[in-house]
């Protein structure tokens, strides 16, 4: 069965999600506290792998504002708190039919509904088992409800309005049967019936979050008084998982005589993890998993202190040095936990799974959440759905947009004038206008922008979108001479200053070969090797420094122009009189560059009192085209200095 589309509501802080759409990998985004993490505890709850986690409680989960108003109503009139639409596969409809008759299946939409009441109710268009094979005779009406309905209302639409003789008799939460009339049902609510036939064909939820990591170290002792009473955690459930897959328990090794066997046991089971690890975790190639199993001692800490204690450490091959499991990176250690999950609820349920993420790779660096959402991809969704939270860019795919929801909580203030709390909603589309809300997905698509503009050119960075005028403008007069202009095979991308230029240059690290950047030094840059992070992100790429190509140190692309041609160009694109026009009156200061004395000169010579935009003379340059090359004075000096630079950036092709 695939899950098709999901309500929660009465949860937590989620009034109502409204029905939205799942996807083959579903990716919630959404600001913390929006609800991410109780829309997935909701779902995980219709049929959990850990079947003591699968009941609401009303004290703990109904929302608190309404919570007393519900008690006084909740035996007569329960509340659902979760709605789920699946969608019957074909070995489903061939496992129904042979048990209940060709035919049974009228339609492969199966609604299940569970909340603050016992078990679950069902509802769906299979017929019941006390008549399997009925069949309409010749000229009998045997039109039911639509193949195509989607959701629960649909299912309520189709069926009809009912016999109302019917209603009062007919059990809360139920929806009337249609009033057509057909020899099989069309619609049956009976939910002893799909727990009998439909219930073993849901997939089993798997859930992982942060909760679920397993720890370094454990005290058999105290894990087993955990579970005698009934309070095992989620780092206890993996540990177990853990020795399920070495083919022992907790009980064997509370009375084990050899350890060695249970550690070379462990190990085995522990291969393949590791060999997934080593496939996925880019970050580090050569560790490996070790065990231990030794008594506490006196000077440890409780309950580490008595009894057997378990230690799980991780082996650098390279350096041949180990650590406890719980100092490695939070990455690593949520990766491994999860394999160790993952594969000890597929060896007890197969592969009729729903993989539940809260927040994957929470703790990863940007490149292992890329490695984690590849294993995700590769691994894990060829064979199951996945629903799983992020705040990161690096958790969404920016080639499967169609598969993110929005989570919000919205609250609004009506005409009224009154605050009005809505609660958690999900968009079934990107539509959120909420600029917090888009932000990851923002993020996402910029970093997947930048890739295609380069497409397969070479990355040319530099600091201000006027340097991407002068430079095409200045390669195009070159080549109509027949000289040296910027090759095609470039792609310009303006960038912003130092720290933005080479934090850029860090997102796309695996290619800085195929980078250069052209940029400027301030005072308080006077050298990037100085800068220890910076330079680091710069060391593999191209950096070419303007300070090479005009004076001062400082030189922006307009001191490569000149500053007798730039003020020329100024007037032009200002259109100064003749007789105020800045290449006559202003001297240029030497060793300052240009641009920064823009500024004041537009205060003390410019009568109009307008503003300097840098982006005007580089404008007027661009729609001018060759036309006014002639009155630049100086223009050959220029020329000659952005030939030299290309001739530069050419060679580091």
């Amino acid at each position: 069965m695939k899950l098709r589309t999901l309500q929660v509501k009465n949860f937590r802080c989620v009034e109502d999600s409204t029905e939205f759409t799942i996807c083959p990998m579903t990716c919630l985004v959404g600001k913390n506290g929006a609800g991410k993490t109780s829309l997935l505890e909701a779902l995980y709850k219709i049929n959990p792998d850990v079947q003591e986690l699968s009941t609401f409680d009303v004290l703990m989960e109904y929302p608190r504002a309404r919570r007393r108003d519900y008690q006084k109503r909740a035996d007569a009139q329960p509340d659902d708190a979760v709605v789920a639409t699946w969608e019957l596969e074909d070995g489903d409809v061939e496992t129904l039919e042979s048990a209940l008759g060709p035919g049974a299946v009228k339609s492969r939409t199966v609604v299940t509904r569970k909340g603050y009441y016992e078990g679950r109710q069902w509802s769906g268009q299979i017929a019941h088992d006390s008549e399997p094979s009925a069949r309409p005779a010749p000229g009998e009406d045997t039109e039911g409800p639509a193949e195509g309905v989607k959701g629960l209302a649909d299912l309520q639409e189709a069926a009809g309005p009912g016999d109302a003789g019917e209603e009062a008799e007919r059990p809360a939460g139920q929806v009337a049967a249609p009033s057509r009339r057909v020899v099989s049902p069309a619609f049956n609510s009976d939910s002893a019936f799909f727990e009998k036939h439909v219930a073993g064909l849901l997939p089993k939820l798997l859930y992982f979050s942060e909760w679920h990591i397993m720890q370094g170290r454990v005290s058999i002792d105290a894990l087993l008084q955990r579970r005698q009473k009934g309070e095992l955690t989620g780092p206890d459930r993996v540990f177990l998982a853990l020795l399920q897959l070495g083919g022992t328990s907790i009980e064997a090794i509370s009375r084990i005589e050899r350890s060695e066997e249970l550690i070379a046991d462990l190990e085995d089971a522990a291969r393949p993890v590791t060999q997934e690890i080593a496939r996925y975790w880019s970050q580090e190639r050569d560790l490996r998993i070790s065990f231990h199993l030794y008594p506490g001692r006196p000077q440890d800490p409780s309950p580490f202190d008595r009894g057997l204690v378990f230690e799980t450490r991780i082996v650098n091959t390279r350096t041949g040095l180990s650590l406890n499991f719980d100092e490695r990176s939070t990455g690593f250690v949520w990766f491994f936990s999860f394999l160790v999950w993952y594969s000890d609820v597929r060896r007890r349920y197969g592969d009729n799974l729903l993989i539940i993420l809260d927040d994957p790779g929470l703790g990863l660096h940007a490149k292992a959440q890329w490695d984690m959402l590849r294993y995700v991809s590769e691994r894990l969704a060829p064979r199951y759905q996945i629903v799983y939270t992020t705040h990161s860019p690096f958790m969404i795919d920016p080639d499967k947009m169609q598969w993110v929801r929005t989570v919000e909580e919205i609250a609004e203030d009506p005409a009224s004038g009154r605050f009005e709390h809505i609660g958690t909603k999900v968009g079934d589309e990107v539509l959120s206008t909420n600029y917090d809300t888009l932000l990851p997905i923002q993020a996402s698509l910029g970093y997947r922008i930048v890739r295609d503009l380069a497409g397969s050119k070479k990355l040319l960075l530099v600091e201000k979108p006027a340097d991407v005028i002068y430079l095409n403008w200045f390669s195009a007069r070159l080549s109509e001479r027949g000289k040296q202009g910027l090759s095609s095979a470039w792609s310009i991308i303006p960038c912003g200053d130092l720290v933005r230029l080479a934090t850029l240059v860090g997102l796309l690290a695996h290619d800085t070969a195929g980078f250069a950047v052209l940029l400027s030094l301030s005072q308080q840059d006077p050298d990037v090797v100085r800068h220890r992070e910076l330079s680091r992100m710069l060391t593999s790429c191209h950096v070419l420094t303007l300070g090479r190509y005009a004076e001062p140190l400082e030189s922006t692309v307009e001191d490569v122009i000149g500053p007798v041609t730039y003020l020329a160009l100024t007037d032009l694109a200002y259109g100064m009189p003749r007789s105020q026009r800045l290449a006559r009156t202003i001297q240029p200061k030497t060793g300052v560059p240009v641009l920064k004395m823009m500024p004041e000169v537009f205060r003390t010579s410019v009568p109009t009192g307008a503003g300097f935009d840098a982006m005007v003379p580089a404008r007027y340059l661009l729609e001018s085209g060759n036309k006014k090359v002639h009155k630049l004075p100086a223009i050959e000096n220029a020329l000659a200095r952005f030939e030299k630079l290309f001739a530069d950036l050419n060679a580091c092709l």
